[in-house]
């Protein structure tokens, strides 16, 4: 097992259903729309470790934490508003397949996985940028890059 770099505030992570078309704008249908930027996992100082300068997070940095640009929007088809406005768009357009995106509002069942179980923070494992985390919107989110790649963990 190779070594993976610690997760620390101010990383970039990515959602494969973000995507960069304004929210509430309708489009026609398509398979999939350009990928949005990535957005940042902001992560408080509570668990008093630092890793490369910045506050460490582990897997339980989830909820309010994760944070994507305003301009980003949720394209998944699960999710309840790209729904509800795709069928309103569609119905105004006489049946003509339209697809709108929804403001992204990531939110999270469970804990990043896997983590770092040998390396424990706040009494959880460390967060590790090969960690993913699945949206209940349907979105899978994964560590883009972090800023601690002078630091290495198991």
């Amino acid at each position: 097992m190779g070594s993976a770099n610690p997760v620390v505030n101010a990383s970039l992570i990515m959602c494969n259903m973000s995507c960069s078309l304004p929210p509430g704008a309708p489009a026609p249908k398509a398979p999939s729309f350009p990928p949005g930027a990535p957005g940042q996992l902001m992560v408080p100082p509570a668990n008093k470790v630092m890793a490369g300068g910045a506050p460490a997070a582990n897997i339980m940095d989830t909820n309010g934490k994760v944070v994507f640009p305003p301009s980003n929007s949720c394209q998944s088809q699960t999710n309840p508003a790209v729904i509800a406005a795709s069928n309103a768009a569609t119905a105004a357009a006489m049946g003509t397949p339209m697809f709108v995106p929804a403001p992204c509002t990531p939110t999270f069942p469970g804990p990043w996985t896997p983590g770092c179980v040998t390396c424990m923070l706040g009494g959880q494992p460390m967060l590790n940028n090969t960690s993913k985390i699945q949206c209940v919107m349907g979105g899978m989110v994964q560590i883009n890059s972090t800023p601690a790649t002078t630091v290495s963990i198991p």
